[in-house]
C-alpha cells in the first residue's frame, strides 16, 4: 500500500532540507530513483522516491538500490540540470499526495512536483519558476503533461485523517518504518511478477523442447524400417540380369518366395538403381541412429530444465529466491531452437546441432560479430547473394552429413538460388573468414573452404522451419 497524504505530512515533518545540496541522482528503473544529498548538519544522506506502484513513497533511506543498466531520458536531464542544485524548500500541497521540491541551480530556479497518485496519475514533473514543464518522468499529452506546456498544481484541501489514517508503525522514525516495510512489500510484489515471467519462460522453453522431441520421434518412426532398403538392394542384386534402363518397376520373388513389385528410376542404369537402395539404407540408418541419440539428449534436457525451474520456484529464502529469479530471467535459454528465442536471424536445431541463419546482410553481419565462434561452420551459396548459415560446433563431435545438408538447404532457401532449386555452395570454419576492407555489410572472403552441390529439398526445409 502506497503512502497517503497524512503519511506524507508525517514523513516530511521528520526531514530537514535546510542548506542541502543534490550531489547525484541514481535511477533504479523507470519509476524509482535515489537522491544523494549533503548538508553541513545532516552530512551525506539518501532520499528514495518511487512513483506509480503499490509501494510508492518519498522517504529517507539507509541503502542504495541497484543502479539501472541504462540511463533513462529523465535521468539524463537530472544529471545535466539538477545535480549540484541547492534545495530551497520541500513542502506538501496541503491535503494532497503531492510533494514540491524547490531548487536553485546556477541562478536558475526549478520546481520538482512528485505526484504520488495511483496508476497513470502518478508522475514526477520538473518545471521552471513559472511552472513551464521542462521534463517529466512520464509524458502524457492527453493530460497536457509534456514539455513546453504549463503545469497547474492541484489546489490545497483539508486532510482527511478518518478516511486516510496513518498506519500503525514502530521504530525510530516513520521514514525508517516506511522504507523497510514497503521495501518488503515491493520485494514480494517484484517476486510475484518475476515468478509469473519465469513460468512463462519455462513453458515456452519446454514447449520448444517438446516440439523438437516430437520432430525427432517422427524421424525415428519414418526411418525405423531402414533395413528394408538393404533387403531390396540385395534382392535387386540377385535379379540384376532382369533389370534394364527405362524400367519403372520390376516384379520379383523375394527371399521368402513372395511376389513383390519394386519401383525403379527409369533414367538410372540397373547398377545405379541397386546402389540407390543401398544409399537409402545407409542414409536412413544414419538418420535413425542420430535421431535415437538426439531423442536421449532432448529427453535429458527436458528433465534438467524442469528440475532447474522447479528448484528456483521452490526456494524458501525470499532474498535468495529473488536473486535466482532475476538471474534466470536474463540468462539465455539453452534450448535455442525457436524463432521467438532468437535476437538476430533464425535459431534452429538439427539432430542436436544448433543452426543460425542470417536472412539479409544486416543479420549476416550481426551473427558474425556477436553470435558465432571460430570453430563454428559457415555455409554460403556460390555466385548467388543470400543469407549466411552457421552450424554451431559441438565439442569432440563432427558435423553429420544430414546436418550439413540441412544447413545447405537453408542457405539456398534464403538466397537468389532458391528460384533455380539447386546451387553450388562452399563451407568453412568461421575462423577462416576474412572481412573485406571497406566492403559491404557482412561481406567476407572464405579460405580453406570445401565445396558442396545440393538440390533443394522442400520437405527438409519445411520440417526445419516448422
Amino acid at each position: 500500500m502506497s503512502i497517503n497524504a497524512n503519511e506524507i505530512a508525517l514523513l516530511l515533518s521528520e526531514l530537514s532540507f535546510k542548506d542541502t545540496f543534490i550531489q547525484s541522482v541514481t535511477e533504479h528503473d523507470f519509476k524509482s530513483l535515489t537522491f544523494s544529498l549533503f548538508s553541513k548538519t545532516e552530512k551525506a544522506w539518501l532520499l528514495y522516491v518511487e512513483l506509480g506502484s503499490n509501494t510508492s513513497r518519498f522517504c529517507r533511506t539507509d541503502r542504495m538500490r541497484k543502479k539501472a543498466q541504462k540511463l533513462q531520458r529523465l535521468g539524463q536531464y537530472l544529471r545535466a540540470n539538477i545535480v549540484g542544485s541547492r534545495i530551497i524548500d520541500v513542502y506538501q500541497i496541503r491535503g494532497e499526495r503531492v510533494v514540491v521540491m524547490k531548487l536553485s541551480h546556477h541562478d536558475a530556479l526549478f520546481n520538482i512536483y512528485f505526484r504520488f497518485f495511483s496508476g497513470p496519475n502518478a508522475n514526477m514533473i520538473i518545471t521552471d519558476e513559472n511552472n513551464m514543464i521542462l521534463e517529466l518522468m512520464m509524458r502524457r499529452p492527453q493530460r497536457g503533461e509534456e514539455k513546453g506546456k504549463s503545469y497547474i498544481p492541484p489546489e490545497e484541501k483539508d486532510f482527511d485523517t478518518e478516511r486516510f489514517p496513518i498506519r500503525i508503525w514502530e521504530g525510530d522514525s516513520f521514514n525508517s518504518f516506511i522504507d523497510k516495510s514497503l521495501s518488503l512489500d515491493s520485494r514480494d510484489e517484484k517476486t510475484n511478477t518475476l515468478v509469473d515471467r519465469i513460468k512463462q519462460k519455462r513453458d515456452k522453453e519446454l514447449t520448444g523442447l517438446n516440439i523438437q522431441l516430437t520432430q525427432v520421434e517422427k524421424r525415428i518412426k519414418e526411418t525405423s524400417g531402414y533395413e528394408s532398403y538393404k533387403t531390396t538392394g540385395d534382392l535387386l542384386s540377385s535379379y540384376s540380369y532382369l533389370l534394364k534402363r527405362g524400367m519403372e518397376n520390376v516384379k520379383l520373388y523375394d527371399f521368402e518366395q513372395n511376389e513383390v513389385t519394386i519401383q525403379l528410376e527409369r533414367e538410372l542404369s540397373p547398377s545405379e538403381n541397386i546402389n540407390s537402395y543401398y544409399q537409402k539404407y545407409k542414409r536412413n540408418e544414419r538418420i535413425y541412429e542420430n535421431s535415437l541419440q538426439e531423442r536421449d539428449e532432448i529427453t535429458k534436457k527436458i528433465a534438467e530444465r524442469k528440475n532447474y525451474y522447479e528448484k528456483i520456484l521452490n526456494l524458501s529464502d525470499p532474498i535468495e529466491k529473488l536473486k535466482a529469479l532475476e538471474k534466470a530471467l536474463v540468462s539465455a535459454s539453452p534450448a535455442g531452437n525457436t524463432k521467438e528465442d532468437a535476437k538476430t536471424g533464425l535459431h534452429l536445431s538439427s539432430h542436436g546441432f544448433d543452426i543460425l541463419v542470417g536472412r539479409n546482410a544486416k543479420e549476416n553481419d550481426e551473427l558474425l560479430r556477436h553470435y558465432v565462434r571460430g570453430s563454428d561452420t559457415w555455409i554460403h551459396t556460390r555466385d548467388f547473394p543470400g543469407g549466411y548459415v552457421f552450424i554451431r560446433a559441438k565439442k569432440d563431435k563432427s558435423i553429420p552429413l544430414e546436418v550439413l545438408l540441412d544447413g545447405a538447404n537453408l542457405a539456398i532457401h534464403y538466397s537468389k538460388a532458391k528460384e533455380q532449386g539447386k546451387a553450388d555452395l562452399y563451407y568453412t570454419q568461421v575462423k577462416y573468414l576474412r572481412r573485406v576492407k571497406d566492403g559491404k555489410t557482412g561481406l567476407v572472403i572464405p579460405t580453406q573452404e570445401k565445396n558442396l552441390s545440393v538440390t533443394m529439398d522442400e520437405k527438409r526445409i519445411k520440417e526445419l522451419l516448422n
